[in-house]
Order: structure tokens, then C-alpha cells, then sequence
């Protein structure tokens, strides 16, 4: 009978809640009717007389980096590994889960390269952030278009920017031998009268920002005007490296199709999650925040239980899709910080919290510029590094130490790059201080 009672008065007091928030709203909207009428005389009475009455404040959750970086490795390690394996980045992609932008058009590729096999040069640059995708998408039209030709892939990992080094790391993947110059590269391909497909990724890592580190770059256009013939090249670049390269050197006047992989809508973003979500048999629960507790919004939807999952679960993607900005791999290192907990096969999600890079005593002009670098260039040595900025090779070393101890950058067997963990936060920042593009 207790309860009973006890579910009833909860019932109750739930929809009183529902409707006294539903009062409110049309309060509110009468308020801000008022309001805005009144901000409308009030906004260039006080920007003239120099007072401040209206001032609107955005409320960011914000930590600094090592909490955020403690608290990522933590919520990984307490996700079973049965639910993280449908969300591991490094995976290769199946098609069941790929969500595809609509800016990298496959069917239009198709019709670019049916017309380099009817003898129109043609080639293709596939651009985007880090980790959006170029290389699943590159594998799908792999598997789609280019099934009929000898199919070369070309990975460039690490800075490749010296002459002697392109070519002969070129010319061990096309079985030449000796090739001092891009011109005997040509020749030969040329020889061969065979026509084939070249995938070239990694076009980021083939140049440094410096006034001789554009020579490699050079010998790849003089390359791909003189044999698009027999080669039907396919380039993906980084999309900030590519508008740098574009600005300073025009790159796009080289590829008759662009195309762009990093532009996935909000409605795709939910898509690329719960795809995944959805093959690990987990059920689902959304949960508020202390902020959206307090919405009227929230409030209205107490006592209907399966409307207000919804109402969460759209604005949780509304907020992961302004965050990710487009970006798959960030979309989902997002969702893998939201959960808050997993148990009986459900999984409960709630709002990340982001870190502030304002708090970092490291956040200096000198920051800027090292961070900047690689956006645009992906992998660097100390010795790049140094010759970007300029600087002297202990200063440059010094620089990499502090920013890899404070986990904006990872090494590996002397290549630094930036920790995708908070690659869009960084990148965020310097767009800020416009020093991105």
C-alpha cells in the first residue's frame, strides 16, 4: 500500500512539476517578447553612454589538461571492451558503419576517373581534418571504382621534404632504380606505357613551412602534370595544410576534383554513434546535467519518461555535433567521454566536460607558433621544428619536452605529433587567436 501510495505521489508530483514548468514557458516567452523589445533601446543607450546593463555569459564545463587527460585514460578503462572495440579509432572501417560525407561524392569520383580511362588527364585531392575518414573513404572507392587497375598506395608518415629522400622513397615503391632527378622518374613511368592508379596519402608530411621546403612538393606537380596520362592520381592532404598550400602555392589548380570528408552534418554525426552503439547489444540511457535540471524544457517532459530520452538524446548530439565540427574521429572520442557508467548492459551518457588550454602557463606566442605547426604539418622532428620557427635545435627540443609532458603531444621513436585527444581543442584555440585558417 506504502508503495503504492509512494508511486502515486511521485506521479503526481511529477506532472504538477510538467505543468507549473509549462507556465513558466509562457511566461517566459512574454518575458523575452518584453525583453527584447527593451534591449533593442537599451543596447545603443549604453554603448553610448559607456554603461553596462544587458550582458549575456556562455557557461563552458572546463578543466585543465591533466584532469581532462586523467580523466579520459579513466573512463576508457572502465568501458568493457566488448562495448569499446565498435568505437577504437584505429580499426579499420566496415562498410555497415561508414558514414560518408556529402561532400566526398563517390559517384562523382567515378565519373572523373572514366574519364581518365577514356584519355582525359584527371586526378583527385581528397581533403581533411585528422581523422575524418580520407583513408576509409579512399579504401571504399578502392574497393567501388578502381577494381579493374593496378592499384598502388603510397603512405607518406613522417616529414618527406628533402629531394634526395622523395625520390628514392618514390622510386623503391615503383621498383626504379637511380633516380637522381623528377625528370628521370618521369621517363620512366612514362616507359612503362602502363596505365595504373596511384594513391598518394599524406600530402601534409611533404613540405616544412620554411622558404626551401616546398622542393618535394614542386618535383610532385612537375610528376603529376607530365604522367596524369597513365596515372590516375589520388592525393589527400590535411585540411589545414592544404588551405596554407593553397594560399601560398595555388595547389588546387593541379586536381580537376576536390573533395572534402570532414563536413559530416549533425543528423550524420548521431548516425556514425549509434551505428556503432547499436552492434554492441547495449541499451541506452541519457542523463542531465546539473544545467539542464533547471530548463523548463526538461521540467515539462518529468512525467513522460520516453519523451524526455529524447529530448536529452537531441540535445546531447546537438552539443557533439558543434563540438566535432564535422570530424568522425573526434565525434567519437566525445561519446566515449560522456559515459558515465556501464552496467547491466546499459550504457549511461551524460555531458563531457572539455579542458581549458587558458589555464596552461605554456599558452605563449612560442605555443602558438609550435602548435600551429603541427596542424599544418602532422608529424615533425626536432630538427624540423627548428628549422620552421627558426630556432636553435635545444630550444626546439625544449619546446617538444614540455608540450609532450603536458600531453598536447605524443612521441615516438623522435616524431612528435599532436595527441587526438585534444586535437580539436587546440585546434579550437588557435582558430580563436587567429592563427589558423
Amino acid at each position: 500500500m506504502k508503495r503504492k501510495i509512494g508511486a502515486w505521489l511521485k506521479k503526481t508530483r511529477n506532472y504538477l512539476i510538467a505543468y507549473w514548468a509549462g507556465f513558466q514557458d509562457w511566461i517566459a516567452v512574454m518575458i523575452r517578447f518584453l525583453f527584447r523589445k527593451l534591449r533593442n533601446i537599451l543596447i545603443p543607450i549604453q554603448q553610448l553612454f559607456g554603461f553596462e546593463v544587458i550582458s549575456v555569459k556562455r557557461k563552458t564545463l572546463s578543466v585543465d589538461i591533466s584532469t581532462f587527460l586523467t580523466n579520459t585514460d579513466q573512463i576508457l578503462s572502465q568501458i568493457p571492451k566488448e562495448y569499446r572495440k565498435h568505437f577504437l579509432i584505429e580499426n579499420d572501417i566496415t562498410e555497415d558503419v561508414y558514414i560518408r560525407s556529402e561532400h566526398a561524392n563517390m559517384s562523382e569520383l567515378g565519373k572523373v576517373f572514366d574519364a581518365w580511362k577514356e584519355d582525359v588527364p584527371s586526378n583527385v585531392a581528397i581533403i581533411g581534418e585528422k581523422g575524418s575518414g580520407k583513408s576509409e573513404y579512399i579504401d571504399q572507392v578502392t574497393a567501388s571504382i578502381f577494381t579493374d587497375f593496378d592499384c598502388k598506395k603510397i603512405m607518406i608518415e613522417q616529414s618527406t621534404w628533402k629531394m634526395e629522400q622523395f625520390l628514392t622513397s618514390f622510386a623503391k615503391e615503383f621498383g626504379i632504380e637511380n633516380v637522381k632527378r623528377p625528370e628521370a622518374f618521369i621517363h620512366e613511368l612514362k616507359a612503362s606505357n602502363k596505365k595504373q592508379v596511384v594513391i598518394l596519402e599524406g600530402m601534409q608530411n611533404m613540405y616544412i613551412r620554411n622558404i626551401n621546403g616546398y622542393d618535394v612538393l614542386d618535383a610532385l606537380w612537375l610528376i603529376i602534370s607530365e604522367t596524369k596520362d597513365q596515372v590516375f592520381w589520388v592525393l589527400t592532404c590535411s585540411r589545414y595544410a592544404w588551405n596554407f598550400l593553397n594560399k601560398s602555392m595555388g595547389v588546387e589548380t593541379h586536381f580537376n576534383l576536390l573533395q572534402h570528408t570532414d563536413s559530416l552534418k549533425r543528423d550524420q554525426i548521431e548516425s556514425l554513434i549509434m551505428q556503432r552503439h547499436n552492434l554492441s547489444g547495449y541499451s541506452i540511457e541519457f542523463l542531465p546535467d546539473e544545467e539542464t535540471r533547471k530548463n523548463r524544457s526538461y521540467k515539462k517532459r518529468l512525467h513522460k519518461p520516453e519523451e524526455l530520452q529524447i529530448y536529452l538524446r537531441e540535445r546531447f548530439f546537438d552539443q557533439l555535433a558543434e563540438d566535432a565540427k564535422g570530424n568522425a574521429s573526434v565525434a567519437i572520442i566525445l561519446w566515449q567521454r560522456s559515459i558515465k557508467g556501464v552496467e547491466n548492459k546499459q550504457v549511461t551518457i551524460s555531458t563531457y566536460q572539455s579542458f581549458s588550454l587558458e589555464s596552461l602557463e605554456i599558452v605563449t606566442s612560442e605555443f602558438l607558433f609550435v602548435a600551429a605547426a603541427f596542424i599544418l604539418h602532422d608529424t615533425l622532428k626536432v630538427a624540423e621544428l627548428s628549422r620552421i620557427l627558426n630556432i636553435e635545435l635545444s630550444a626546439s627540443k625544449v619546446m617538444l619536452t614540455r608540450l609532450k609532458s603536458k600531453g598536447i603531444l605524443q612521441e615516438n621513436a623522435g616524431l612528435y605529433q599532436l595527441n587526438q585527444l585534444v586535437y580539436r581543442q587546440v585546434l579550437s584555440y588557435l582558430q580563436r587567436r587567429n592563427v589558423i585558417h
